[in-house]
């Protein structure tokens, strides 16, 4: 089983080189390349997807050098910037430089501006055309604006981050947030990471209260939509970057091999590329 970490981020530990964006503070979390690899080593990982970190902003020269150095471990998705002059054709440049994937963000658009309007619209659209995926950071107030994407162009696969930055009832109650992610289903084209553990969860490791969680997503999205990410450099400090990955070990009921290997690599490789190759 190939084991591709979908969703972390790196940045560099030098901004006079790699000039951080403006106002953004030295990170206290160490998130160099180097230093991930050296992780993903220990832990037996082959790959990874990075997501451009808002912390160099849209200069994606650290992770355009990271993808260069490493193209056997490492594919790209890029951030672009909703009110750019030209947003669409920002896009087309940074896929021409290899970016397999674009990050949506809702707080980057202007204010009063909607991820469904003309601007996001447009590049939903055109990343089909590429043939690269959408990835959303966002809430379950946006959820709207992900049920009309999806809804309109259905060319275009997309990938809800972070359970969708769905929290468990800490007295056990449904949430009606996630029963909406779960209906979300429906879109074919549409993906769900299984990352940020800790910020979800209301436990300790191994979160055990996100359990039930995963093996509704399963039930709801199946192995052939979801993806684990470990979300590095934070992981590192929350738990570790091995125990990210101990987390799939420790779900009850367990997770099947097939679906395992889906979930673990397997989707996310379906959807960037092959890794290695």
């Amino acid at each position: 089983m190939k084991k591709i970490d979908s969703h972390l981020h790196v940045w560099a530990d030098d901004p006079d080189t790699y000039p951080y964006r403006e106002g953004q503070a030295m990170p206290t979390a160490r998130g160099n390349a180097e230093f991930l690899l050296g992780l993903m080593d220990d832990a037996g990982v082959d790959g990874a997807l990075i997501v451009q970190p808002i912390v160099h902003g849209f200069d994606h020269t650290y992770v355009d050098d990271t993808l260069v150095q490493w193209p056997d471990r490492f594919t790209g998705m890029c951030l672009v910037d909703p009110q750019h002059a030209d947003p669409v054709g920002m896009l087309d440049n940074l896929v021409g430089r290899g970016y397999r994937g674009v990050r949506f963000n809702p707080a980057l658009w202007r204010a009063g501006e909607r991820m469904d309007g003309a601007v996001g619209s447009a590049l939903y659209a055109r990343a089909g055309e590429l043939g690269v995926a959408v990835g959303f950071l966002v809430s379950p107030e946006n959820y709207d604006e992900i049920d009309v994407l999806a809804e309109m162009y259905t060319g275009t696969d997309a990938i809800i981050d972070h359970f969708g930055h769905c929290v468990p009832s800490a007295n056990g109650y449904a949430v009606p947030e996630f029963e909406r992610l779960i209906s979300m289903a429906r879109h074919p084209n549409l993906h769900v990471k299984l990352s940020e553990f800790p910020r979800a969860s209301n436990e300790e490791f191994p979160y055990a209260d996100l359990f039930g969680w995963v093996h509704r997503l399963i039930d709801a999205y199946s192995g052939d939509r979801l993806m684990w990410g470990t979300d590095f450099p934070f992981i590192v400090e929350q738990a570790g970057y091995d125990r990210g990955w101990e987390i799939a070990d420790r779900i009850e009921p367990a997770i099947g091999p097939g679906l395992v290997d889906k979930i673990l690599g397997g989707t996310c490789e379906r959807l960037f590329g092959v890794w290695g190759e």
